[in-house]
């Protein structure tokens, strides 16, 4: 079967139309821009072919955007597991975190004193209560496990308690301020007198009492003055309060102090929280 071909001069009469054609088009377009307008053929280009490229490049976009996510599915899936596991363990350390700051807070109601950056201590609890000649010795652990070491100061939130007698790793026996063998140098906050403070034995006194008996020089020392523990003590820190003066006796032809009882600062009746100081000279 024979096919008809075009000839070359019908191909050199096409060439001639669209080259005709297309520096017709250019000048209809520059004659149509140096009046400011656009040429029809320009116009119906744009209505035409620009919404089928902005289609086009619209398409384009969401096709991508979607085999992107295909390709990415897996990796976000394990993203996403990865991020819930982070959200509960998170959740689990807020919990943990929550019940340290409710313990914390229960033993400093407790222990009723705020350690500071300035007192480094080790929380205690006393374990037993035992009674030596000489008055009461309690024994006490610490709550964290921390060795206790003999000499190291015992207070309660109101003032001094005693010090440590004995202690065996996280056990200590303590020697409280009311114990006939203890004395402890005190000074009187007011009028800064230094003074030596001692225990009264509780048949004399009916409860457990201190007294200074000894002062140095022209003692001023009022009911109601604090002592606390005096910087001259070798034993004890010094500012910690011992006591507060109940009553002052004075000798009957002179105005000169020779005793004074003390109300000890801490309730030794009811100890159940104590903080060991190590910052002990």
């Amino acid at each position: 079967m024979l096919t008809r071909t075009q000839s070359p001069a019908t191909n050199t009469r096409l060439m001639v139309i669209l080259c005709i054609a297309a520096i017709a088009l250019t000048y209809w377009q520059h004659r149509a821009h140096n009046a400011g307008q656009q040429s029809f053929p320009e116009r119906l280009a744009k209505r035409i072919v620009w919404p089928l490229q902005a289609a086009a490049t619209s398409t384009f976009a969401w096709t991508h955007d979607v085999c992107v996510s295909l390709t990415h599915a897996r990796s976000l899936v394990e993203e996403n597991r990865k991020l819930k596991e982070e959200i509960s363990r998170l959740e689990a350390d807020k919990v943990t975190l929550n019940e340290y700051f409710l313990e914390n807070k229960d033993l400093k109601q407790k222990l009723g004193l705020v350690v500071s950056g300035e007192v480094k201590g080790v929380a205690a609890r006393v374990i037993s209560h035992a009674t030596s000649p000489g008055g009461p010795i309690l024994t006490i652990q610490s709550l964290d496990g921390r060795d206790l070491e003999v000499g190291n100061t015992v207070r309660t939130q109101r003032g001094l308690l005693g010090r440590i007698i004995s202690a065996q790793k996280s056990i200590g026996e303590v020697m409280l301020v009311t114990h006939a063998d203890h004395a402890v140098a005190g000074v009187v906050q007011r009028s800064r007198d230094q003074a030596m403070v001692h225990p009264i034995s509780p048949i004399r006194s009916g409860q457990p009492l201190l007294e200074v008996a000894r002062l140095r020089g022209q003692a001023d020392i009022q009911v109601g003055d604090l002592i606390l523990t005096s910087s001259l003590s070798d034993v004890y820190p010094p500012n910690i309060p011992i006591g507060t003066v109940i009553r002052v006796q004075t000798a009957p032809a002179s105005s000169r102090t020779f005793r004074a009882l003390i109300k000890p600062a801490a309730d030794l009746r009811n100890i159940t929280y104590v903080l060991v100081l190590r910052s002990a000279k």
